[in-house]
């Protein structure tokens, strides 16, 4: 969106031009959140492939504007690049950018490894997204070992819990970010400011779905 300070379906700032993530996002609503936009968009005419983290072999049919990211920097910072591509594709609409990107963005992540905490986050949202909660709820738990009220840790494994069915395993999860939000967004954390945008939804998230 032209003049965003922050993007509009992660809560993540808006670099400037000669920032190593020169990615904007634009024309999601700011109450959809992230994992909400990938899920809606690769349950629509995606193939199989994408769903399940398979390597895609080539760009999409149709799809004129598919290039990866430069292969320059670190592989973290490769990997992010593919995942803010995502999340630009994913506001457009655009399935099959998604589709095609999202195995090489699972991977770059993988490859980047050791990640900190918000390159777990990525990772997690990213697999959820892929339609594997089970590996999106171990990635959140490893925020979690470290830190366990991690309000991105807390809410990524809520959702992956969710996702898979395990209603009680969520409910624990939201509990516990509504239980230590307002002291968790007292920390100088830079994922906090990064997602800042996103965090309060997160809690809205919570407490609808625990009813409160």
């Amino acid at each position: 969106m032209p003049g965003a300070q922050y993007c509009v379906a992660c809560g993540r700032p808006v670099r400037a031009a000669a920032s190593n993530l020169p990615w904007y996002i634009a024309g999601a609503a700011l109450v959809a959140l992230i994992a909400v936009v990938l899920t809606a968009v690769l349950r629509t005419g995606q193939p199989a492939s994408a769903a399940t983290g398979a390597p895609a072999a080539s760009a999409p049919a149709g799809s004129a504007t598919t290039a990866a990211p430069p292969l320059t920097g670190t592989p973290r910072e490769q990997a992010d690049r593919l995942f803010n591509r995502i999340m630009q594709a994913s506001a457009a609409g655009d399935s099959a950018e998604v589709s095609f990107f999202l195995p090489m963005a699972l991977a770059a992540y993988r490859d980047a490894e050791p990640l900190d905490a918000d390159g777990l986050y990525h990772l997690s949202v990213l697999e959820n997204a892929a339609g594997d909660p089970a590996s999106a709820r171990a990635t959140a738990e490893r925020i979690l070992e470290a830190d366990p009220d991690h309000l991105l840790g807390l809410a990524a494994a809520a959702r992956a819990a969710r996702d898979a069915g395990d209603t009680a395993a969520a409910r624990r999860y939201y509990g516990r970010l509504l239980e230590v939000y307002d002291a968790q967004r007292q920390r100088a954390l830079p994922e906090y400011a990064d997602h800042t945008m996103i965090l309060p939804l997160y809690q809205q998230e919570a407490r609808d779905f625990l009813g409160r």
